[in-house]
């Protein structure tokens, strides 16, 4: 008799302290913050409501639950899979004890273990009174009853007409979205293998005849780490350097949200989008590689960062798969401006720079083209001798110092009446806002607000002269762009004839279909919203904040 009521009594306490979590799981799921896969989440009750009258099975649960009750939260999340953050575990080890734990510090933050603890205070008092599990499980077929019926982010498999892609005319500055009738999976991988097929045939011819007579110079400033996103997030979107640019891109594509990769694509510019796992093999032509090109027609080339370009091989990384042949600018004697994620020195923007710059009037000979790297920006970072307790907090502080610094620097440039044209062109945003899928900082997936980026061209020089307003250019760009308008630079002499106007400089410019990836995730902008695919071949709606 006492074994049958304490077996009956097993079953009447339901799901115990596990309500607290499903309670937490609904609160997400009617937040929007997860989704709720009901036969697995039902599987997983059925398991933890199964009468079990001996203790030592009740322990043994109670030990696979918990690993099984962690992987579901994180099945029903937007996170993506585990096998990718797992794929970082590396990298991770190299980051500093304190920014491993602001890491942890966004997953978890005290808000959500206060909430955790007012759950668990309410569950002990409320369950002396009413059946808590009785609620929570009419309050789980509720929200599970219309993920049945109603269309679930996933693409319905329904028939599609062909994809038809507009031209915009480059003149007029109009975007025009490609449009597509009934995505499904078939006709998004479709459209990606017809994209890079496309794309491999694309192709920026330099003429070798171009002879000038006015010898210029070019630098690249690659800047990891912002994107229009992060700059309107912390205000700074009326700095005056973005009005300084004689032409903008609105519209323009990273294409990833890694360092390495952006950079071998602006240094690659020359052909069409490549493949992420293409990045890393010779391009398939001497022809797409950017610098390499510049070289055959006089530029020098150059290369300095504010960092050492150690971690994650970076820049042995671009060396090799972006072809440029000369060494890092020495270092040496620059004071550390900020402490690196890794415990690395960084060094400020304006002094790199600076020094580059006086090496270049002092040996005035030929042309050169050079590319700048720098990591100000990176998540993790901290400002020396700075109180902010973590980089979110001075990530307004090192933005606004860097966008000071670029224009301090320009105006060194107008002030020394030299030739040089200067272009912008950011690796990927930092993704401080986060989202559903990626906490803030995280940029395991190309999400449309880490690869739009800004990108802007500045021409400088004592006798030349802009005809007209600058230009903002709407339509979907990439790297193939700006090649392409490096070679209409060089085509129409700019310096020789001591003029020039940014409206011709853009025409036949080359638009881009928004297409980004990393390794294993691809998001593409269809019909002005953004798909994504984490396994290649299935795809679903990139769910919105």
């Amino acid at each position: 008799m006492n074994s049958q009521t304490s077996e009956q009594k097993n079953i009447l306490n339901g799901l115990g302290w596990w309500n607290v979590y499903f309670i937490i799981k609904i609160a997400l799921f009617l937040k929007g913050d997860i989704s709720f896969h009901a036969i697995e989440n039902f599987a997983f009750i059925s398991f933890l409501l199964l009468p079990i009258s001996l203790k030592w099975l009740s322990i043994t649960r109670t030990f696979i639950s918990i690993p099984v009750g962690l992987w579901l939260l994180h099945f029903d999340s937007y996170l993506p899979p585990l096998d990718r953050l797992w794929s970082q575990i590396e990298q991770l080890m190299q980051f500093e004890l304190s920014y491993l734990i602001e890491l942890a510090g966004r997953f978890i933050s005290l808000t959500t273990l206060l909430t955790i603890f007012t759950l668990s205070a309410a569950y002990y008092l409320l369950n002396k009174y009413i059946r808590v599990t009785v609620l929570v499980l009419i309050s789980l077929i509720y929200i599970s009853v219309p993920q049945s019926i109603i269309t679930t982010p996933n693409i319905n498999n329904t028939p599609s007409l062909l994809a038809q892609q507009q031209t915009t005319d480059q003149n007029e500055k109009e975007k025009h979205p490609l449009q597509i009738s009934e995505v499904n999976d078939d006709v998004l991988n479709d459209f990606r293998n017809n994209f890079f097929a496309d794309e491999a045939k694309r192709v920026t011819n330099f003429n070798n005849n171009t002879q000038s007579d006015a010898p210029f110079d070019l630098l690249f400033l690659s800047i990891c780490s912002v994107a229009w996103d992060d700059i309107k997030l912390v205000g700074l979107q009326n700095h005056p350097i973005f009005d300084d640019f004689d032409i903008m891109f609105d519209n323009f594509n990273s294409a990833t949200s890694y360092s390495g990769p952006a950079v071998i694509r602006l240094l690659r510019a020359n052909c069409g989008q490549e493949e992420h796992s293409q990045l890393f093999d010779d391009a398939a032509s001497n022809q797409c590689y950017l610098f390499e090109n510049l070289a055959d027609l006089g530029f020098q080339e150059n290369l300095l960062m504010n960092h050492d370009g150690v971690f994650d091989s970076f820049l042995s990384l671009i060396k090799k798969d972006g072809k440029i042949e000369t060494n890092l600018m020495p270092q040496e004697g620059l004071t550390p401006y900020q402490k690196g994620f890794d415990g690395a020195s960084i060094f400020r923007d304006k002094d790199v720079l600076d020094r580059w710059w006086q090496e270049r009037i002092e040996n005035d000979s030929g042309q050169v083209v050079a590319l700048y790297n720098t990591i100000s920006l990176h998540d993790g970072n901290r400002i020396i001798n700075n109180n902010a307790s973590t980089s979110l907090i001075s990530y307004k502080r090192r933005l606004n110092n860097l966008l000071d610094d670029l224009y301090s620097f320009f105006n060194e440039l107008k002030a020394s009446e030299r030739n040089i044209v200067v272009m912008l062109v950011p690796e990927h945003g930092a993704g401080m806002r986060g989202d559903k899928m990626q906490i803030s900082g995280m940029r395991e997936i190309p999400a449309p607000s880490i690869t739009h980026v800004p990108v802007g061209l500045k021409v400088f020089g004592k006798n030349i002269e802009r005809t007209g307003k600058n230009v903002h250019i709407t339509a979907p760009s990439s790297y193939l762009a700006i090649s392409s308008l490096v070679s209409n630079i060089l085509d129409q002499n700019i310096y020789e004839l001591a003029t020039f106007d940014p409206e011709k400089l853009v025409i036949n410019l080359p638009e881009t279909s928004v297409v980004a990836e990393n390794s294993g995730t691809t998001v593409m902008d269809i019909n002005n919203k953004h798909y994504i695919s984490l396994d290649g071949n299935t795809w679903s709606e990139y769910p919105t904040n």
